[in-house]
């Protein structure tokens, strides 16, 4: 390229980087939709252990959720196992979130997962304990991954889009 084709290609980017600055961003962007502040709890707890459940469930009581007969969905982070490393979000952590839900009224609590590394979400439960914490606590499963996808209504105005497919 010659410093004419050069010049030339330089121009046309810097107009239409003057183009693009001055449209209007499309209407669902101009306007934020999100809360002024947004609430957060910050706990300590001294172990993953039975005891984690009080600490989650005081936590949530300082939001007051109207949860009852609702249900709630965790969408918790596993990715993959590697012992020793904590990449998961930690079973015990899960179930206790499950029974403070339950506790302030909610109708019913489902984990939902699809891990992004191992695809194979059963085994990953498996080596993680965390299938051992959704059975010793009785709640249910949702395999994001592999679960049959179903349309629902978006049922907000954080997005332009009407309806949503979902497992």
């Amino acid at each position: 390229m010659n410093r004419r084709g050069f010049a030339g290609v330089a121009a046309g980017l810097a107009g239409g980087a003057v183009f693009l600055k001055t449209q209007a961003p499309p209407s669902w962007l101009a306007s934020d939709q999100r809360p002024a502040r947004s609430r957060v709890a910050i706990l300590t707890a001294a172990a993953y252990s039975d005891k984690l459940d009080g600490v989650v469930y005081d936590g949530l009581r300082l939001f007051n959720l109207s949860l009852q007969g609702k249900t709630v969905l965790l969408k918790p982070n596993l990715v993959e196992y590697i012992p020793g490393a904590e990449v998961n979000t930690n079973p015990w952590l899960i179930g206790a979130a499950a029974e403070a839900f339950l506790r302030l009224g909610a109708g019913q609590v489902i984990v939902g997962e699809g891990p992004g590394h191992e695809r194979d979400t059963r085994l990953v439960m498996a080596e993680s304990s965390l299938e051992e914490q959704l059975e010793e606590r009785n709640l249910a499963f949702v395999d994001l991954n592999r679960d049959e996808l179903v349309q629902v209504n978006a049922g907000s105005s954080y997005t332009s889009l009407g309806t949503l497919w979902l497992p």
